[in-house]
């Protein structure tokens, strides 16, 4: 269970920065998992979205996945200590009241979970727990009181990352929604690559 604990430490780390508690999502290694699992798991893509809930703009993450982000939000200077902790990106929405933020976090949790064994330890904790898939990606889904969230292993390397967002309201759920079903491997991102290109294009041409 000490990778558990390590789970459970990261999801303390996590609420401290964000001051609320802490959900999550894991993805793990679909080919191992899914035969048995299909009719468990919840199929998420971004093209189900009628529209998205905000103006982003992706951003891409070193270990290899994007987000689509709040275009407006401010993006917040990580501190040594949070760094220390695993923290890896924040940001903060300026016009929120109640300091609606995103906090992205990575933790080293070994290679002994796979997408059901983490989300039966989950459901110890945490009520609403689901399996899903978004855009190819396997996660466990679930809510606590004040915040929504997702994460997902790399089982290469037993890492384990963790999005967050809070606190919980019902002007939040849809932008947790459109942030959340955004998540997506960077090399199967052909709208953040098109993106990219026109970005570079532009660029070129004004000079």
């Amino acid at each position: 269970m000490k990778n558990w604990k390590k789970i459970m430490a990261m999801l303390c780390t996590a609420a401290m920065v964000t001051g609320f508690s802490a959900p999550v999502w894991a993805e793990a290694d679909a080919a191992e998992d899914t035969e048995t699992a299909d009719d468990e798991i919840t199929e998420l893509t971004m093209d189900m979205l009628d529209e998205a809930a905000y103006e982003g703009t992706w951003l891409s993450f070193e270990p290899g996945f994007d987000l689509y982000v709040p275009s407006n939000w401010d993006v917040l200077e990580i501190s040594d200590e949070d760094a220390a902790d695993g923290v890896m990106f924040q940001a903060q929405d300026p016009d929120s009241e109640e300091g609606v933020n995103m906090v992205v976090t990575a933790t080293d949790v070994g290679t002994e979970y796979d997408l059901h064994s983490m989300a039966d330890e989950l459901a110890t904790e945490y009520e609403d727990v689901e399996k899903v898939c978004i855009n190819g990606l396997y996660a466990v889904s679930f809510e606590t009181e004040s915040t929504y969230g997702i994460a997902f292993l790399e089982d290469a390397e037993g890492m384990m990352y963790n999005v967050q967002i809070g606190p919980k309201s019902d002007d939040i759920q849809p932008i947790a929604e459109t942030l959340f079903v955004s998540l997506i491997k960077t090399e199967d991102n052909v709208e953040n690559a098109e993106a990219e290109t026109d970005a570079a294009a532009d660029e070129e041409a004004a000079n």
